[in-house]
């Protein structure tokens, strides 16, 4: 349980919205088009975050969570970990965090360290 307290302090420090704004790279593929795309959906998601509208950033994230997008794995992560438009689940948190961390992003690689 050390490891989800843990968890909790570094979703408080390194927030949700660095975690689906950082826009460079966000697709998984090259495709400019793609990559284009998913930034406006991310854009969309974070000015929706800032108006509390939780489902909508769900109902925007997932997708692309689904589909590998790290970013959105981690902030799918924080939306289950504290139930923001979505029932709270730890075990969903943590598959979406290690999903994310698992492609190499570092918030979610740090999210997961167990307190030392």
């Amino acid at each position: 349980m050390r490891y989800l307290s843990r968890l909790k302090s570094a979703f408080l420090v390194l927030g949700l919205l660095p975690g689906i704004i950082a826009l460079n790279g966000c697709s998984t593929t090259p495709d400019s088009a793609q990559m284009d795309e998913t930034k406006a959906i991310l854009k969309e998601a974070h000015l929706a975050y800032n108006k509390k509208a939780y489902k909508k950033v769900f109902q925007l994230i997932f997708p692309l969570a689904a589909a590998g997008n790290d970013k959105a794995q981690y902030a799918l992560g924080y939306l289950f970990y504290y139930g923001l438009g979505v029932e709270k689940s730890e075990q969903q948190a943590m598959h979406w965090i290690q999903q994310a961390a698992a492609q190499g992003n570092r918030k979610a690689k740090k999210a997961l360290i167990p307190n030392q």
